[in-house]
């Protein structure tokens, strides 16, 4: 089985399993996909919390992408991988002091989400601000990737946004106004209602600098169907002239989402009333997305001939820790499975539940490989 035009074997016998691959020329083909489509003033404010690899991650701000972080350790990094400050927005419902003195001291812009945030992020210097609105509607694959609406906890509602921001104009750098109505998203009617909200927030206001309208552009996973990118740059971008401002994206995973790879081995293949289980080296604590959203990504198989129905499941102590049902051809115990599509909230959102420790991530580029992390050491970790 090759992948970018590696031979996923080879990589087994030198880093073992479970590995996670990623395509850093996809991931590059990706971002200027999205780059160039965006014909108006913008920034591409990579969001860290889909795969926050700082080789990624740099290759990324050497492009020209911003990024948007969830910590001060995410403003910590996009420092290191050389992003400017004013590309930089720390965004989430509760960043502790720290985070924020985090972001006052490289001078990022916070997304406030409350009145008391704002009183904290004076309170430890920082000056750089938007308000994140949220608009009354949310949207997403699953109901836990819908951040706005009624229910949420994020953002405020857009008049009590609008009178924050009117609070802290002449004390702060009040940039303009955020939003972020989920994750996952196929088609652009969300945006376009976003957009209605914050068109009317920004003429009230009198005019702002930014929009950062958030992320959720979405992926297939395997199934029919891209996000219409053109159609979105357009509305995006006739925002843009039409209010005169300059617009944040922080897209993640469509820029991550499908250039990575989990590959796991079959340890075990039996039956069980009349069922037949693949139960593979890599669980539920090297890829969530399935457990946590009941995600289903693309399987690859290195064999041949009929298929057959079977379940895909992990050695985690969880019944939880299932992958999906699959038609594949046949697979035997100690054959390579290869779990497609997991660039995005893959090794992000890694655990050591059940005492396993983090698989290993290797680069793949320019037809050859390079490890990024070496798989994590309990051993050596615990025992020295």
């Amino acid at each position: 089985m090759r992948i970018a035009g590696i031979d996923v074997s080879e990589v087994v016998e030198e880093f073992g399993t479970p590995t996670y691959l990623l395509d850093m020329d996809r991931v590059r083909e990706n971002f200027l996909r999205l780059d160039k489509a965006l014909n108006c003033p913008h920034t591409i404010a990579y969001a860290y919390k889909a795969n926050h690899e700082p080789e990624l991650v740099r290759m990324l701000s050497s492009l020209g992408s911003g990024a948007t972080v969830p910590s001060g350790y995410g403003v910590m990094l996009a420092r290191w991988a050389g992003v400017p400050p004013e590309k930089v927005v720390l965004v989430g419902p509760s960043p502790s002091r720290g985070d924020l003195a985090e972001a006052a001291d490289y001078g990022v812009t916070v997304s406030l989400e409350s009145e008391s945030e704002a009183r904290a992020l004076r309170d430890v210097g920082g000056t750089s601000v938007m308000v994140r609105v949220n608009p009354g509607l949310g949207a997403g694959a699953h109901p836990s990737l819908v951040t706005a609406g009624p229910g949420t906890k994020f953002g405020l509602p857009p008049e009590r946004a609008l009178s924050l921001l009117r609070s802290l104009k002449g004390e702060m750098n009040t940039r303009g106004f955020h939003t972020h109505v989920g994750s996952q998203i196929m088609s652009v009617e969300p945006f376009i209602s976003a957009l209605e909200v914050l068109r009317s927030l920004v003429e009230q206001f009198g005019g702002v600098e930014v929009l950062d309208l958030g992320g959720g552009l979405g992926i297939p996973y395997g199934g029919s169907g891209e996000f219409p990118l053109g159609e979105y740059a357009e509305i995006v971008c006739g925002a843009s002239k039409e209010l005169g401002v300059h617009i944040f994206v922080e897209s993640g995973r469509y820029i991550v989402g499908d250039a990575g790879y989990l590959i796991a081995r079959v340890n075990y293949v039996k039956e069980v009333g009349g069922r037949k289980w693949i139960l593979l080296d890599a669980g539920m604590n090297d890829l969530l997305r399935p457990a946590l959203y009941g995600a289903k990504h693309r399987i690859l198989v290195d064999s041949e001939g009929p298929e057959e129905k079977v379940l895909i499941a992990g050695p985690v102590c969880e019944s939880a820790d299932f992958f999906g049902e699959y038609d594949l051809p046949r697979v035997r115990e100690g054959d390579l499975v290869v779990i497609a599509d997991v660039g995005a909230y893959g090794f992000s959102m890694a655990s050591r539940y059940n005492l396993r420790p983090l698989p290993a991530v290797v680069a793949l580029e320019g037809g050859g490989y390079r490890l990024l992390r070496e798989r994590e050491n309990f051993g050596r970790a615990i025992f020295g």
